[in-house]
C-alpha cells in the first residue's frame, strides 16, 4: 500500500509522521502504538475477533496466506492466526463491564429522567447561555424531548435496519469466486446504511415545532444523508445492532472500487466516532439530526460548470430548527460530560467529521473516474424516496 505523503501528526496524538512509525507486527503498514502487547496498525480487528465464539474463520487454501497491508483483508483466518502468532492477547482486552467501569468517571452523577412519555410534538427547548457549573439544566421538556428522539430513532432507524436484512442481508450469499465481485452489492450496501438516515430524519422533521414542510425540507436535505452514515453506524455498533463493519464479509467488491488507503481511513473514522465517549442513548442521535440539518454537509461535487442552485441558501426554518437541537445537544454533553470534558468531546467529533467530509470528497473522485461506463453513478445520484 503506497503511503500517504500528506498525511502528518494532525492525525496522530504522538506527533510522529506516518513514515517515522515503527511497521505493524502483523501486515507491515505504519503502527499507531502498542495493542493488546503488540505494536499494530489497528486493534479494531482483533478486539472484534478474537472472542468471537459464533464467527469461525476458516482459510480457503493452506492456512498459511501472507498477510501484509495490501492482503490483510483477503483472510481474515490467517490474519488472526498471524495476530496471535506476533504476541497478541486476548486476555488483554477488556469486557464491556470493565470497559464501562473505567470511563464511568468521567461521567457525572445523575438522578435519573423522567419515565419515558411516547411520542409527541416536540416542545422547544430553552436557547441561550448555559452557566459552566450548572448540572440540572435540562428542564422536562428537554427529557421528553430526548426521549421522544430515542423512540423514532429505535422505530425508524434500528427497526427499519433490522428488516432490511430481509432483503439485503448483512452477509451476501456464497457464491461462486468469479462471480463474486458485483458492484450492484456496494450500491445496495450504501443504499441499505443510507435509507435508514433518511427514514429517522424525514420522521424527526413531522414531529418538529417550527411548521417545516417535511417534504419541501426533506427534498433540500436528503442529498447530504450518505455522508452521515458513518456516525449512525458508529451508533448502531456501539448499541450492538451491527457486530462489525458494514463492509467486512464484501471485502472483494470493496476493494474492487476503493483503494486499501480509503478502506484504512474509513475504519480509522469509525473507530475514531466510537471511542471518543462512553456509549450514551442520545449523544450521536442528536448529532445526526443536527448534521442533518446543515447546510452543504456532502461535499460539493466538482462540474465543469456550476449553476445557482448548487449554492442555495439554507432555508430559515431549518437553520432555527438546527440551533433547536445544537442548543439541547450542548445542554446534555455538559449534564453528561462537564464542561471541560464536553468541550473536548465536541472538538474531537468535529475534526473527525471534516475528515470523514474529505474521505467522501476522494470516494466520490474515484468513482467519478472509473471507466465502468457510469455502473456506479447511483452512488452518488441516490434515490431516497419514502
Amino acid at each position: 500500500m503506497e503511503k500517504d505523503s500528506s498525511i502528518t501528526s494532525d492525525d496522530d496524538d504522538t506527533g510522529q509522521s506516518v513514515q517515522s512509525r515503527p511497521p505493524c507486527a502483523v501486515c507491515g503498514a505504519p503502527s499507531i502504538g502498542r495493542n493488546f502487547d503488540a505494536m499494530t496498525c489497528l486493534s479494531s480487528f482483533f478486539r472484534r475477533n478474537a472472542y468471537n465464539e459464533n464467527l469461525i474463520y476458516t482459510c480457503r487454501i493452506r492456512n498459511s496466506c501472507p498477510i501484509s497491508s495490501i492482503t490483510r483483508r483477503h483472510c481474515s483466518a490467517c490474519r488472526l492466526k498471524k495476530c496471535f502468532h506476533q504476541g497478541m492477547k486476548k486476555e488483554l482486552i477488556r469486557s464491556l463491564n470493565a470497559i464501562n467501569n473505567a470511563t464511568s468517571t468521567a461521567i457525572i452523577n445523575r438522578p435519573p429522567p423522567p419515565p419515558p412519555q411516547q411520542h409527541q410534538s416536540l416542545r422547544s427547548t430553552t436557547i441561550g447561555s448555559i452557566p459552566q457549573t450548572n448540572r440540572s439544566v435540562l428542564s422536562s421538556n428537554d427529557w421528553t424531548l430526548l426521549t421522544n428522539i430515542r423512540g423514532v430513532y429505535e422505530e425508524y432507524c434500528i427497526n427499519k435496519f433490522i428488516e432490511s436484512h430481509e432483503i439485503i442481508p448483512l452477509i451476501p450469499p456464497i457464491q461462486p469466486y468469479r462471480s463474486r465481485i458485483k458492484l450492484q452489492r456496494l450500491l445496495d450496501l450504501r443504499y441499505k446504511y443510507t435509507i435508514i438516515v433518511a427514514s429517522f430524519i424525514k420522521r424527526i422533521l413531522q414531529l418538529d415545532s417550527f411548521h417545516i414542510s417535511s417534504e419541501h425540507h426533506y427534498h433540500y436535505l436528503k442529498t447530504s444523508f450518505p455522508c452521515l452514515t458513518s456516525v449512525n453506524v458508529s451508533e448502531l455498533m456501539k448499541s450492538k445492532v451491527l457486530e462489525f463493519l458494514p463492509w467486512e464479509h464484501d471485502q472483494l467488491v470493496v476493494q474492487a472500487v476503493l483503494s486499501d488507503e480509503i478502506i484504512l481511513r474509513a475504519e480509522t473514522i469509525l473507530n475514531a466516532f466510537q471511542t471518543f465517549a462512553p456509549y450514551d442513548p442520545f449523544i450521536m442521535k442528536l448529532w445526526v439530526i443536527i448534521l442533518a440539518l446543515s447546510s452543504q454537509t456532502m461535499p460539493l461535487i466538482k462540474k465543469d460548470q456550476y449553476i445557482a442552485r448548487d449554492f442555495d441558501s439554507v432555508p430559515k426554518n431549518l437553520l432555527t430548527s438546527q440551533n433547536y437541537y445544537l442548543t439541547l445537544l450542548w445542554k446534555y454533553v455538559i449534564y453528561r460530560l462537564g464542561y471541560n470534558n464536553g468541550i473536548n468531546f465536541l472538538v474531537r467529533f468535529i475534526q473527525n467529521f471534516l475528515r470523514r467530509q474529505k474521505l467522501e470528497a476522494d470516494v466520490i473522485e474515484v468513482i467519478q473516474n472509473r471507466d465502468d461506463h457510469g455502473q456506479l453513478i447511483q452512488f452518488i445520484q441516490m434515490n431516497l424516496t419514502i
